[in-house]
């Protein structure tokens, strides 16, 4: 029986029903293929950034030369694992190669390492998965510019402030007394 570590992550703590829902997935596949799970990884940040404090313990734990708790990594999608493009993602993949771990991706099988398919073939498919993914971005990016530009352009027709996102915390100035009570001290 194999020793796996899973990899959940999230963009944003309102995910969470996404977050037990890929940490379900996870156990899952890991059952069902008598996978021994020792440990489990989360993060709730974006994937295209390093401050990810489970998925920076996942590699220092996988680099561990004596007592690595782990022979396998399990990520429901390559998205999960990196939104940092085909360099991160290859990066990431060779890190673990280099350690002896392996890797597995539950939505796309096919770049796992230690299935059939020749190393070349899975570069292949990763920088497709990758260029697909960067497109999927760009595209909601866009979709969000247009949509704050539609409701720019409505609030300005009823003559409404915008209001668009969280709230901005906004801090009071100092006030007067507390200004001159500040020069008086020096």
């Amino acid at each position: 029986m194999r020793r796996v570590a899973t990899y959940a992550r999230i963009s944003r703590a309102d995910e969470a029903q996404i977050l037990e829902n890929q940490v379900a997935t996870l156990r899952s596949y890991c059952l069902t293929r008598e996978l021994e799970l020792v440990r489990e990884y989360v993060d709730v940040a974006s994937g295209g950034t390093d401050d990810r404090p489970g998925f920076r313990e996942l590699l220092q734990d996988a680099a561990r030369a004596r007592g690595r708790p782990f022979d396998l990594v399990v990520f429901t999608s390559l998205s999960r694992m990196t939104r940092g493009g085909l360099e991160a993602a290859l990066h990431v993949l060779r890190t673990l190669e280099r350690s002896g771990v392996g890797w597995r991706f539950v939505e796309q099988p096919i770049l796992d390492n230690d299935a059939t398919t020749p190393p070349l073939a899975r570069d292949i498919l990763m920088a497709v998965l990758t260029a697909l993914d960067q497109d999927y971005r760009r595209r909601i990016s866009t979709a969000t510019k247009n949509a704050y530009a539609r409701r720019k352009q409505a609030a300005a027709a009823l003559g409404h402030p915008l209001k668009w996102g969280r709230p901005k915390r906004v801090v009071p100035p100092p006030s007067r007394e507390g200004a001159a009570q500040e020069k008086g001290d020096d």
